[in-house]
């Protein structure tokens, strides 16, 4: 039987997370789909969910180093799953990503367009502080309401690839996945994303603390740059790592843009600003950290593991169109 649509969820934050996201999924396959969970030494702890999902393929990868950083093992998970998916359709998401009830459906008809890469909305489900702040650094574009069309960004939390465009590119994927570096790569061979507001995942990460939020932050920021700079003279690596001191200010007004998008209220706004400036602080500290070093400790230094966030480049060089 040819496999219509394969869906691989990267795991992030754990059992209970995986509990919820397969189960919103698992209710609206078909014969036609299989769903992936790629897992390592790092995430053993899923595999007490093979027996309650018997349907879904969980793909334990024991060549892993579980040693790496958290974000060098979310993109080997990936690249793990792609390497093994089927389907014409190939969409992705994360655990902690709870799909709404049409998200298999929706993402069907989607691709009745032409379009290699097609994107839905994010929105967040956990009314807590700190998480809004998260979600408004990471995925606050993608909130709904969202236009449908052509988009320069989408989020590997909830996004769906052709097969052979993707396959046209595996070479950039295989070792390790980036969204960035991959959509470049199909941007470069004419294909296009596109941005689909009726494709919705809610996100439901577990209770966080500050302190982990922040470094968090710093990790990502570091890992963001550190990549970046293989193209980089070391002239303009120390212009950008200049120009990381405005970043939580343009960040936090574009952030307010799309609270304001969103219709949220002045009192909801002031709750989750202050939060948000900080944890920006955090992501301009990494990236500062990373154009300085250099790129000393990147892994793969052609790609871009940059998930979700607005950079130097993108928004002080570039004029970022977000």
């Amino acid at each position: 039987m040819n496999i219509r649509l394969s869906i691989i969820i990267t795991i992030v934050s754990g059992a209970e997370s995986l509990r919820r996201c397969l189960s919103a999924i698992m209710k609206q396959i078909d014969r036609q789909t299989e769903v992936i969970v790629p897992y390592d030494a790092g995430s053993i702890e899923i595999e007490a969910l093979k027996s309650e999902f018997q349907e879904v393929t969980f793909l334990f990868d024991d060549d892993a180093d579980v040693k790496l950083r958290q974000h060098d093992l979310y993109d080997r998970r990936r690249a793990r799953g792609l390497a093994v998916a089927q389907g014409t359709i190939i969409a992705m998401t994360e655990d902690h990503a709870v799909p709404a009830e049409d998200w298999v459906r929706q993402i069907i008809a989607a691709h009745e367009r032409p379009f290699a890469v097609i994107g839905g909305a994010i929105d967040n489900s956990v009314d807590r502080s700190i998480n809004w702040a998260l979600y408004y650094c990471d995925f606050g574009r993608y909130g709904n309401p969202l236009q449908a069309g052509t988009a320069e960004y989408v989020s590997d939390v909830n996004l769906s690839y052709k097969r052979q465009a993707l396959m046209a590119v595996s070479e950039i994927w295989r070792s390790g996945y980036h969204e960035t570096s991959v959509h470049w790569a199909l941007r470069a061979r004419g294909e296009e994303l596109y941005l689909d507001p009726r494709l919705v995942v809610y996100q439901q990460r577990p209770a966080i603390g500050f302190e982990q939020a922040y470094l968090e932050r710093i990790e990502w920021g570091v890992v963001f740059a550190e990549t970046r700079t293989a193209l980089m003279s070391r002239f303009r690596r120390y212009a950008f790592a200049a120009g990381t001191v405005l970043l939580p200010f343009l960040l936090t007004v574009r952030v307010f843009g799309h609270m304001r998008r969103q219709r949220r209220t002045m009192q909801e706004m002031l709750r989750i600003i202050p939060i948000v400036f900080v944890l920006l602080t955090g992501w301009a500290l990494g990236e500062m950290i990373g154009y300085i070093a250099g790129g000393a400790t990147t892994q793969n230094s052609e790609q871009s593991p940059a998930k979700h966030q607005d950079t130097v480049a993108d928004t002080i060089y570039e004029g970022n169109r977000r």
